[in-house]
């Protein structure tokens, strides 16, 4: 019974081609900055998904070509959710640099044990949920998800829904390892900071043995380090605005 109806939706061309455009935006409208936050509801997201997948399906010049069978009809899907999972992940490590950025700031601040709202999968760290909210907002504000959204059209014309699509795990890999690295590129100052407060606190602890250095050092490095992100947080942000689009493959 249900590979009656199944094959039946099949058979149905319009039915058929809004699943397939669906299967390749839905990883990216969940993994887009701003738009796939968790704390957007998942009603709005899903609405927002199924908008946009009538909209490009009525703005196609002419329907995908769906196969008869129902097996090449569910690899179709297959390789269209790869399409869309490469897209998206390329956005969302946009995000994940923010993110990996304010963690290791808080961890040279020494504010890594104050953990806030879990706006990803997961509670981060305070600094962490201020930068992603930070880079999701600049995301948001500069119309980049409107230019994401527009050019979602234009996939259909670069990679046709017939044509295949191999997922390129080597350049995945390197992109991850890039956005590692801009990562500690952006909280440099704060790791240096960091390493010459330890080496002055070992010169301290050193002369003057009977002194409590931690319990002067520590708050001293909180303060300087929050002066210090104070300053820099503008030029943190304004190199990631920079560097986004290197992340956003589909720009």
């Amino acid at each position: 019974m249900l590979a009656e109806v199944f094959t039946e939706l099949i058979r149905s061309q319009w039915i058929s081609a809004f699943l397939v455009i669906l299967a390749r935006l839905s990883f990216v409208i969940m993994l887009m900055p701003g738009i796939g936050e968790q704390v957007v509801p998942a009603q709005f997201r899903v609405l927002l998904l199924l908008g946009l997948s009538v909209s490009i399906l009525t703005s196609l010049p002419q329907l995908p070509e769906i196969p008869e069978r129902n097996t090449d009809f569910l690899v179709l899907l297959f390789r269209e959710v790869t399409i869309g999972l490469s897209i998206g992940i390329s956005m969302r490590l946009g995000i994940w640099v923010l993110a990996m950025t304010g963690a290791l700031i808080a961890q040279a601040m020494g504010l890594s044990q104050f953990l806030g709202v879990a706006i990803d999968n997961e509670a981060q760290p305070i600094l962490s949920n201020m930068l992603s909210m930070a880079g999701a907002t600049l995301f948001l504000s500069a119309n980049l998800h409107v230019e994401v959204l527009v050019n979602l059209i234009r996939l259909y014309t670069e990679i046709p829904v017939s044509q295949s699509f191999e997922f390129d795990r080597d350049e995945l890999m390197r992109n991850i390892f890039r956005a590692f690295g801009f990562a500690v590129l952006l909280c440099w100052p704060f790791a240096v900071a960091n390493v010459v407060y330890n080496v002055c606190l070992g010169f301290i602890n050193k002369a003057m043995p009977q002194l409590m250095v931690a319990f002067v050092g520590a708050p001293f490095m909180v303060g300087a380090g929050l002066i210090l992100l104070t300053g820099a947080i503008g030029a943190i942000l304004a190199a990631w605005m920079g560097q986004i689009q290197q992340f956003l493959m589909i720009l």
